[in-house]
């Protein structure tokens, strides 16, 4: 195939998980500041060559139609059918024309690398003597094969686990599911019922990292692979002024803040969490005041610019919570104004972000009224 490959990519998604338990489907359990299924379409989304991605849900999933992804016109859902074959077949019937390969991935597997689906691709356009490609990792724990007379010793080293997303030129995948549904029968994934048809697939070396969530515990313990938490703190004082800027919003008062930039410390301390949970530098190194240039310069674009440095290093922001420190202005008329604030400046949810204010108790320069100080933590998780 001389061209770039035109994707479409079914995940499907009409499972109940009763595995999971809960009250909701686990592909809808909050990862970050996404569901999970939110996290698996934008790993696509956000791939080059995909044209359309299609979700099969259940019949009577409610939570469908709240997710972001919704927005997109390269997405589409419908309802899937009593399995995966089902589901993957009825999706199969909407691919557009001119679709040249098609992925099928599961909507409880979010931790998929963009790079990894590009390494599956690209083995499938190279080798014009397969039909697909599916991800294998080897089995490092002990395992036994269940008999009649109970469990019996099996040798790990012939077993396999299958991964996805598998990856199928789209004739022969319609073909073979097709065929499946002839037969009246249901496999577990796609890549036996191209087998079962009589086309090649090659399996490929899988990522660990692929993890798919089956059981309720499964999100609780990787969620702290996709966690960076950073603090970051800054101090100012106060002079005769006529307002400060906090969160990049304007407080009535008859102070201001003695900084180079234009001092808005709750973005300074925010940006200094940000940086530290990815990693880097803090904004003095970015911002030196001994630079002219950034002279009463805009918080936010000390902000703008550790966002972009936090997003370079991979990650996103998840929650933000802090602390502002002064006996004056009161601050608490403000608060959720700053939080408004932050929320069209970071990206997230109002809810994501804490907003706290107290006093030294007359202890201290602060504790005089003559400065302020702003305490911030920051939870980055792994960008999709």
């Amino acid at each position: 195939m001389s061209h770039k490959p035109s994707i479409a990519v079914i995940i499907p998604a009409a499972g109940t998980g009763d595995r999971f338990g809960g009250s909701i489907p686990k592909q809808y359990s909050i990862l970050g500041i996404e569901t999970v299924l939110e996290k698996v379409v934008n790993i696509f989304l956000d791939s080059p060559g995909v044209k359309q991605i299609i979700i099969p849900v259940a019949s009577n999933d409610k939570w469908i139609k709240s997710q972001s992804f919704l927005g997109d016109s390269r997405v589409v859902y419908l309802h899937g059918g009593n399995t995966r074959s089902e589901s993957v077949f009825k999706a199969l019937s909407i691919v557009e024309d001119g679709i040249d390969m098609i992925a099928v991935h599961d909507a409880a597997r979010p931790w998929l690398t963009r790079d990894h689906f590009k390494e599956l691709l690209n083995e499938l356009v190279v080798d014009n003597s397969i039909q697909g490609v599916y991800p294998i990792i080897s089995i490092t724990d002990s395992i036994r094969k269940k008999g009649d007379d109970g469990f019996l010793p099996a040798f790990r080293d012939d077993y396999v686990k299958v991964q996805t997303p598998q990856i199928f030129r789209t004739p022969q995948l319609k073909d073979s599911l097709e065929k499946l549904m002839n037969d009246n029968l249901s496999l577990s994934d796609e890549a036996q019922a191209m087998e079962k048809a009589g086309f090649i697939v090659k399996p490929i070396s899988g990522e660990r990292s692929n993890l798919k969530i089956t059981f309720a515990d499964d999100l609780e313990n990787y969620l702290s692979r996709d966690r960076r938490i950073g603090r970051g703190i800054d101090f100012h004082q106060f002079e005769d002024g006529d307002g400060l800027i906090l969160g990049n919003v304007s407080i009535d008062c008859d102070l201001s803040i003695i900084a180079h930039s234009d001092g808005d410390i709750v973005l300074h301390a925010i940006s200094d969490a940000l940086l530290g949970a990815s990693g880097l530098k803090d904004i003095g190194y970015y911002f030196p005041d001994t630079d002219e240039a950034n002279k009463n310069l805009s918080s936010v674009k000390i902000l703008e610019k550790s966002l972009t440095l936090m997003r370079e290093s991979g990650f996103q922001p998840s929650n933000i919570d802090f602390v502002i420190v002064c006996e004056q202005p009161k601050i608490g008329p403000y608060v959720d104004q700053i939080k408004e604030s932050l929320s069209n400046l970071l990206g997230i949810s109002e809810n994501a972000i804490g907003v706290k204010a107290t006093t030294t108790e007359g202890m201290g320069i602060i504790g005089q009224g003559n400065g302020i100080a702003v305490y911030a933590i920051a939870s980055l998780s792994n960008l999709p």
